[in-house]
Order: structure tokens, then C-alpha cells, then sequence
């Protein structure tokens, strides 16, 4: 079967686990009913395709949707993110080292294996970032896509366990854009797109993490706030959540399924640890006043920034914040974090070999005491 087949029969599994998820009442229906019926589809067949350069697609989209929704309020407001993103990002750096540490003792791993497996970054830059390293990069993979799969199947009922906010309906901005969908001005959306795709290519070219997400969201907004032009379709952001659900589902292969007995334990564990450090980040927010709590439960997933800036629009939370702290998330993942693993790697390396040594030195001495003074004829 051609790659063009393939990936049409991906994307039509694709749209009906959207539509089924819709009918079944599914949190996010357009993304897990998508992921989960692509996810079925590929394990099945083995036939499942979707490029992965599609992700862009879905990441400018969602910049757009996300700028498009910004007004001169939330910049006056941005300021008060500042605190929750330090917060978030101490959390995560120190639950990252605690327990990659941890992991690679467990499971013998090597120490920058550990360290990039219980990453919170994406599955593509995070893979990259290990085939640079001396890690495992299977290993790596396995469980950055168990990872980011677990998240985003269990986050929305995660969810609605700590909030009232109902997903099955439509959100007040769906209703009122359903309502206004034959008044979309054609030439306004299509302006609005091309000022959205114009700062995405940009920062894909210029391949920084989240580039792609961060320009589309950024000329978007400053678009929107020049000329209070807001043209948007709901349907163009359910069609990003079926691609970026997609992507995730056909990444799912029989072979990663038929390996998740070994991987079973670990990514259960390392989903549950962010699942607490979720919790534990709202908890404080709240308490803080600095957000609410479903906004920071949104803030501080571990799952692709794309993913969850596409799904918290449908619970009606502050996306604005959320897609800035989620960036941030991305970036320091990716572009802070592997550098403070390079030198723990090296100080722990430093340390084992010294520490053999050492063991080593007391070894000859004993032998060489036993055989000389005390064995002495």
C-alpha cells in the first residue's frame, strides 16, 4: 500500500474516531477519539501513517486560535505568569533529576537515559536530543511516546475529577461562533490565516523549540490587537485536534505495543508523578491566587504544548496563560534542561570512577595486608 493510501485511510479512521468520540461523549472527543481509533487502526493493520511534518499544521493552527482569542486584557495580565512559570519550571527540573536518577538505578538504565526518559518535553525534540547523547534512544522514545499518549488519554478525566466545568457541551465561544458561522467574512479569515502561516513557517525555519507555535500565536495576537479583526472557525481547530491525534496514534506501533510489558512499570510510574506534580502545582497556584485551578492543571501537562493549547479551549480555561506557561515548558525542556544533564552526567561519571577507584585501592591493600603481614610465615 502506497503512503498516500495510507495515510488517506489514517485520516478517515481518524475523522470517525473524532465523530464517535463526539457521540460518545468523550472529554476532547476530536483528539482522544481520534488518537484512540488511529491507535486501534495501527495496531491492527500495521498499515497506519501520518507524517510527522504535519505536526506544523496543527502547531500553527493552534498559535492562531490561541492569538485570535487575546485581547489588551490578558496583556496587561501576562506579567502575573511570570511566577507560575518559575514555579512550574522548579518542579519539574527537580522531579526530572529526582527520579531520572532514580529510574536509571531501577531499571539500569544510564544516567543521561534516565534523565531524558522522564523528560517533560516532546517526543520528537526530546529523541533527537538523545541520539546527540550516550543514551539508550529506544529507551528514550518508548517512553516519551507512552508517556505522552498516558497524559493526554487520562488528563481530561483527570480533570473533571478537581472541577465542575463540563466538556460534553459546547463552550460558550463554540456556541457563539456556531451562531455566527455564516457571517464569517471569507476575506477576513483568509487574511487572518495568512498572517498566522507567515509567522509559523518563520519559526520552523528558524527551528528553536516551539518556534512553529510561538510566531503563529504571536503574529496572530498582534494582528488581532492591531485591527480587532477575530475570524476563526471552530471547525478549523477540530480539524487540527484530528491531525494532531493523528500523528500521536499512528506512532503507535505493533512493535511499541508488543515492548510495553517491559516499559509497562516505568511509564505507569513516571504518569503518575506528573500527575501529582499536576495536582500539587494547582494546589499551590490556587492558594497563591496566581491562577485557577483547571488552568493550572492545564499549565503544567506533560504533554506536547500543541496538544494541550488545541484541548484546553474546550473547558473554557485562560489559554492564553496556559499556551505561554506550556511554551515555556517546551523550551526549557529542550533547550535549558539537556545542558544540566551534560554536566550532571559528567560530575556523576566523575564520581563513579573515583568512587571504583577507591573501592578498588581498598581491595589491593586488604589483599596485599592479608598476604603480607598477616599470612606472614
Amino acid at each position: 500500500m502506497s503512503l498516500g493510501i495510507s495515510m488517506l485511510f489514517t485520516f478517515t479512521v481518524a475523522f470517525i474516531g473524532a465523530k464517535a468520540g463526539q457521540k460518545l461523549h468523550l472529554p476532547a472527543p476530536f483528539m482522544i477519539g481520534s488518537m484512540l481509533a488511529v491507535m486501534l487502526f495501527s495496531v491492527l493493520t500495521d498499515t497506519a501513517y501520518f507524517p510527522q511534518q504535519a505536526k506544523v499544521i496543527a502547531q500553527i493552527v493552534a498559535g492562531i486560535f490561541i492569538g485570535q482569542k487575546l485581547t489588551r486584557s490578558d496583556v496587561i495580565h501576562l506579567k502575573h505568569v511570570i511566577k507560575p512559570t518559575l514555579l512550574l519550571l522548579v518542579l519539574l527540573t527537580i522531579n526530572t533529576f529526582i527520579f531520572g536518577i532514580v529510574f536509571s538505578y531501577i531499571f539500569d538504565w544510564n544516567i543521561l537515559t534516565g534523565l531524558l526518559a522522564t523528560t517533560p518535553g516532546g517526543l520528537m525534540d526530546t529523541t533527537l536530543i538523545a541520539a546527540d547523547f550516550d543514551s539508550e534512544i529506544h529507551v528514550v522514545a518508548i517512553m516519551q511516546l507512552v508517556r505522552s499518549i498516558g497524559v493526554l488519554l487520562l488528563f481530561p478525566a483527570w480533570i473533571q475529577l478537581f472541577t465542575s466545568e463540563k466538556s460534553q457541551g459546547p463552550t460558550k465561544e463554540e456556541t457563539v461562533t456556531a451562531t455566527k458561522k455564516q457571517a464569517l467574512n471569507i476575506k477576513q479569515f483568509l487574511t487572518v490565516m495568512l498572517v498566522g502561516i507567515c509567522g509559523g513557517l518563520l519559526g520552523y525555519l528558524l527551528g528553536f523549540p516551539a518556534g512553529t507555535l510561538s510566531l503563529s500565536l504571536l503574529f496572530s495576537s498582534l494582528f488581532k490587537l492591531r485591527t480587532n479583526i477575530s475570524a476563526f472557525p471552530i471547525q478549523i481547530r477540530q480539524f487540527a485536534q484530528i491531525l494532531a491525534g493523528s500523528m500521536v496514534g499512528s506512532s503507535f506501533t505493533r512493535e511499541i505495543a508488543a515492548s510495553l510489558e517491559t516499559f509497562i512499570i516505568p511509564a505507569v510510574l513516571l504518569i503518575i508523578i506528573y500527575l501529582f506534580i499536576s495536582y500539587l502545582y494547582a494546589q499551590i497556584n490556587k492558594r497563591k491566587g496566581w491562577l485557577d485551578f483547571t488552568s493550572a492543571l492545564f499549565a503544567s501537562c506533560p504533554a506536547g504544548a500543541t496538544d494541550i493549547a488545541l484541548i484546553s479551549a474546550d473547558y473554557g480555561v485562560n489559554m492564553n496563560s496556559v499556551a505561554m506557561i506550556q511554551i515555556a515548558r517546551l523550551i526549557h525542556a529542550v533547550g535549558i534542561m539537556p545542558l544540566l544533564y551534560q554536566l550532571v552526567s559528567f560530575f556523576y561519571s566523575l564520581f563513579s570512577y573515583y568512587l571504583k577507584s577507591f573501592v578498588h585501592n581498598r581491595r589491593d591493600f586488604k589483599f596485599y595486608f592479608n598476604t603480607i603481614w598477616v599470612h606472614k610465615p
